[in-house]
């Protein structure tokens, strides 16, 4: 049969004629591709955004710390990252112990900071999820002309709880002087 009789067989059945079993299979098929490529799509989408937000979390929390850091007394600061210790540790400062009673490292904590507020500072808690936040001195970047006006330091921020690993996130930045403020 040429292609000219199915035209003419076509027409003489009139409005009745509609899609046979075969095409509409083949459509649903095709349609059932392009929908799984699409919802594949928005599912990798949605991740990355959710990924996207926390990591801006983390850092607006290494920004408040490191503002919280540059409105403590700058003497104390600075002799605490330089003559006690490296790093400003959330392991050794958490909630409600904050620098214990015995050894030099809680005591130049307690020297050198209000330990329930920095406590607070270095464990925050954001839309259900636990951070921790470590402070470190970086002492290749503490250079001899501006010694006495900027200490550089490292903020790490990293998540406690919530699903799966989370990378830390790092900002580095200086705190700086009451007199140069």
């Amino acid at each position: 049969m040429s292609w000219k009789d199915q035209g003419n067989r076509s027409r003489e059945r009139g409005p009745e004629a509609g899609f046979t079993l075969i095409e509409v299979l083949a459509a649903i098929v095709i349609l059932s591709i392009v929908s799984l490529v699409l919802t594949s799509y928005f599912t990798n989408a949605l991740s990355y955004s959710k990924s996207n937000q926390n990591k801006t979390i983390m850092v607006n929390l290494a920004r408040n710390a490191l503002f919280y850091m540059e409105k403590q007394d700058f003497g104390k600061t600075v002799e605490f990252f330089r003559e006690k210790s490296d790093k400003l540790s959330a392991d050794v400062c958490k909630i409600g112990s904050c620098g214990d009673t015995l050894s030099d490292e809680g005591a130049a904590y307690r020297k050198a900071f209000n330990t329930e507020t920095l406590s607070h500072v270095l464990h925050p808690k954001v839309n259900g999820m636990d951070y921790s936040i470590n402070v470190m001195y970086q002492k290749g970047l503490d250079e001899l002309d501006f010694r006495n006006y900027l200490l550089p330091v490292k903020v790490v921020v990293t998540r406690d709880s919530g699903r799966g690993p989370s990378a830390p996130v790092e900002v580095e930045g200086y705190i700086s002087n009451e007199e140069i403020r």
